[in-house]
């Protein structure tokens, strides 16, 4: 299983849980590239079986509180998504990471994904807040480790349902 991780960060929280998501994978025998929402080029999902998506929680439900970079990313996406396996997380500061997973789900669906996982909701750094704050829990590195197993052992059921 190959995975295309797309997160993006401003303090590093996110970035955080997204590697322990990609220990995940690959302690699974996946395989994963991260790639910043920046720098997102939506054709390159075409190369990989399963598309994962980390976003920072930005205002709890404010605009679903998906972070505007990965908003935009998303956005940009076409056909690339058509039978592919998606998954979202999201990291907050006090609350609404939920919102974040459901609304990145919506809008994966809607982009053509034929299954959506929503993943874990990590807290860490400081509401409204220029302080960096506290960095993700080891517990919460753990719950996204294991998520990024279980999408491997996801996507291998499927292969074999469908085979």
């Amino acid at each position: 299983m190959k995975a295309l991780l797309l997160y993006h960060t401003k303090t590093g929280h996110t970035l955080e849980a997204a590697n322990a998501v990609a220990r995940g994978i690959r302690a699974a025998q996946g395989s994963v590239t991260l790639a910043s929402a920046k720098d997102f080029i939506p054709q390159t999902i075409r190369e990989y079986d399963v598309f994962v998506v980390g976003s920072p929680c930005w205002g709890g439900s404010m605009s679903h509180g998906i972070s505007t970079p990965i908003a935009k990313a998303i956005k940009k996406i076409t056909t690339e998504l058509s039978g592919k396996l998606c998954a979202g997380f999201a990291v907050n500061g006090a609350k609404g990471g939920e919102n974040t997973v459901r609304a990145l789900g919506e809008r994966l669906e809607s982009k053509g994904c034929s299954e959506y996982l929503a993943g874990p909701v990590s807290k860490a750094g400081v509401p409204f807040s220029l302080w960096v704050g506290p960095a993700v829990t080891s517990e919460d590195l753990a719950r996204c480790q294991v998520f990024g197993e279980n999408l491997v052992k996801r996507f291998n059921t499927e292969i074999h349902r469908r085979g």
